[in-house]
């Protein structure tokens, strides 16, 4: 959960100075607002791990059923997959209706409308089924022809993938959901070169995302690697920040930049992989180059699954206190390149209002789901800076 995605009321569009800021929400409303989103979250989590719970404890039944239809294990494999995801969709979906587009309605941040909404929705699906068919693809038909060191193979494969995925998302991914254009704002493109000097991050890759058609909430990211390396401003924060505090945005983007947190993710995830790999070869190691009992192997998906939804988790402590330290690298790169806690302290209130942030959430919550820190901590941060 990110500060950075997750506000109410529209914004008049600043050409520098003070920003003219939207009424922030009553902190009452903020409360409700994430004791929801908590409860949403919870269940959907419970509900998730139950349903895949349901399906291991079918056992191999269902592939035998579906052998029954077909006689190829990869057709099996594709009946399989789509029959387990497509219901864990459609399990899923009410929840999903009601946290996404109702809650978001109901508190003012949502510009969607229920079409749009499922447009989105089935958008998610089909890039998602995509992803997935060709790591299920992958994994079996490693685990079938990969020989001894499959899972090796496996490994690697997923590296490959991530790596790639990193460099196309802006490219292909990203574009399917929102559209973007290169920044035409001469004077704040002027202050943003001037941030980015000695970076190697040039300022021609800094984008205006379109996340208006869909949200209230403010939001900027880095993503890409090597030529596709971009710097993503949405279009709801350039209209409500002022250029210094737009400033204080792009710098803390250049600090992903600066401490090549990209890279450093994927190599995070790369350790992360290696255990969930390791988990998914000890359950279908019994298969491999078997492709004729295919029924056995299609009939463990379902714990594969399982696996695959309870490890990142169980490790999401670690992860998330890892990203929460890179993300408050980056706030500290944000001070020191601008020299401006007033505008660093504006920006991330600003921030909290638009996006309606729960200033200081549980302390359970932010070790299990935050991978920003609260925005009271950011805040503090310019305060000592300050000092």
């Amino acid at each position: 959960m990110s500060d950075e995605s997750e506000v109410p009321g529209a914004a008049s569009t600043p050409t520098g100075g003070e920003a003219s800021a939207p009424p922030g929400p009553a902190p009452a409303d903020v409360h409700e607002y994430h004791r929801v989103h908590r409860i949403l979250h919870v269940s959907d989590l419970v509900l998730t791990f139950i349903y895949w719970l349901f399906w291991v404890a079918i056992g191999p039944g269902h592939a035998r059923w579906i052998h029954g239809f077909v006689g190829s294990g990869w057709l099996g494999l594709a009946l399989a997959g789509l029959i387990m995801l497509g219901g864990m969709v459609l399990a899923t979906l009410p929840l999903n209706f009601y946290g996404d587009y109702l809650i978001e309605k109901r508190f003012g941040l949502s510009n969607q409308t229920p079409g749009s909404w499922l447009v989105f929705q089935v958008k998610s699906w089909l890039v998602g089924a995509v992803l997935l068919g060709v790591v299920l693809g992958g994994l079996y038909g490693l685990l079938w022809y990969g020989g001894r060191l499959w899972g090796v193979w496996v490994w690697a494969g997923v590296m490959l993938l991530s790596i790639g995925l990193a460099k196309l998302f802006p490219l292909l991914i990203l574009p399917i959901f929102y559209p973007s254009k290169p920044l035409d704002r001469p004077s704040i493109s002027e202050r943003l070169r001037g941030l980015a000097e000695g970076t190697g991050l040039t300022i021609t890759g800094v984008f205006d995302l379109g996340l208006s058609k869909d949200t209230k909430k403010a939001n900027a990211m880095l993503t890409g690697l090597g030529s596709t390396r971009r710097v993503y401003l949405s279009d709801t924060l350039l209209g409500a920040f002022t250029e210094e505090q737009i400033g204080v945005v792009f710098a803390h983007e250049l600090g992903h930049h600066i401490h090549r947190h990209i890279w450093k993710g994927i190599g995070l995830g790369a350790v992360v992989m290696s255990v969930l790999v390791a988990l998914v070869h000890w359950r279908l190691h019994v298969y491999q180059g078997r492709p004729a009992e295919w029924v056995g192997a299609v009939g463990a998906l379902p714990q594969v699954f399982l696996l695959a939804t309870l490890w990142p988790l169980v490790i999401a402590p670690i992860t998330n206190a890892i990203s929460r330290r890179f993300e408050r690298q980056c706030d500290s790169d944000a001070l020191r390149l601008t020299r401006d806690p007033e505008a660093y302290r504006g920006a991330f209130e600003m921030l909290g209002r638009m996006n309606m942030a729960d200033p200081n959430p549980p302390l359970w919550e932010v070790i299990m789901f935050y991978d920003h820190p609260p925005i009271s901590k950011r805040i503090a941060m310019a305060e000592q800076y300050a000092r």
